[in-house]
């Protein structure tokens, strides 16, 4: 048996008491700990030879750097997972991967399908709104680029972002939420996913290169929760895949508030409020669709 150490009964609801006792767990240190090596390791690395002037954006050596650090949870959840094969064979990861219900129950599945590409779109307008009510004259910044480049852009970051819910919900989240509930998971694990991009604001020519962290961080925060929501109602590793590369889909699209004017926090307290109340509403006990 995997030994874990669980929040005992007296422990306080607040952010001191979490991360007090935060929960342990050989499947989920076995990634945290390849996730974070593999990452850092191959964005160390590039970070160092881009301010050598060796590789810039675009460059074979750059992007096979950029995308091996990118996959650093994805091969992290199978090494985890394979290094704790008696608390759970491959084949039960691959289930919660692959939990499409499709055929059974059709209607309920497509709806969970629509809310993990839709809610990103949502919020990015919603988001915009409440800039534009603040500030009018973001009006004039905002271009959005044509609706129909949205599927392309998503199945391109299925690989740059979405592959990473291998680990951070299909492993993480699967074992902290057993342990604390949802939605205290959710709260841990977002931190640390923040943290685990540290590597990428010393990349010239990604996009949070000389970026603010402290924005970011609720960001991250805000989406661990509600891709945290996500799995707890669902269980499905590849909706929460679909949402990751929703959000990602989103941005690029053009669907998010432009930077300065002050409203650079508006878009991240924006997905703190919306998956705190989600998680908040969320049943002790739910039946998986």
């Amino acid at each position: 048996m995997t030994e874990r150490r669980l929040i005992p009964a007296s422990a306080g609801g607040d952010m001191f008491d979490m991360a007090e006792h935060v929960p342990t767990g050989r499947r989920a240190l076995w990634f945290l700990l390849v996730a974070f090596a593999i990452t850092w390791g191959a964005w160390g690395a590039l970070a160092a030879l881009a301010h050598a002037q060796r590789t810039t954006y675009g460059q074979w050596p750059f992007m096979t750097l950029y995308v091996v650090g990118g996959l650093g949870p994805t091969l992290a959840a199978y090494v985890a997972v394979w290094m704790t094969r008696e608390q759970a064979p491959l084949r039960e990861f691959h289930a919660r991967l692959l939990r499409w219900r499709v055929a059974l129950r059709w209607r309920v599945a497509l709806r969970w399908y629509a809310l993990a590409l839709g809610l990103p779109v949502l919020l990015g307008y919603v988001a915009l709104g409440i800039a534009v009510a603040l500030r009018p004259a973001v009006l004039a910044l905002i271009a959005i680029r044509p609706w129909y480049l949205f599927a392309s852009l998503f199945a391109m970051t299925i690989v740059g972002g979405g592959l990473e819910e291998f680990g951070w919900r299909g492993v993480l989240q699967e074992e902290w939420g057993r342990l604390v509930g949802p939605g205290r998971a959710a709260l841990l694990i977002g931190p640390l996913w923040a943290i685990w991009h540290l590597p990428l604001f010393l990349l010239p020519g990604v996009a949070q290169y000389h970026a603010a962290f402290p924005p970011f961080l609720l960001g991250v925060i805000g989406n661990a929760l509600l891709l945290g929501w996500l799995y707890s109602r669902t269980r499905s590793i590849m909706l929460c895949v679909f949402m990751h590369a929703s959000m990602n889909a989103t941005t690029m699209m053009g669907i998010a508030v432009p930077s300065g004017h002050g409203l650079s926090l508006v878009s991240p307290c924006l997905g703190l409020a919306v998956g705190a109340l989600l998680l908040l509403a969320t049943p002790k006990t739910t039946e998986h669709p």
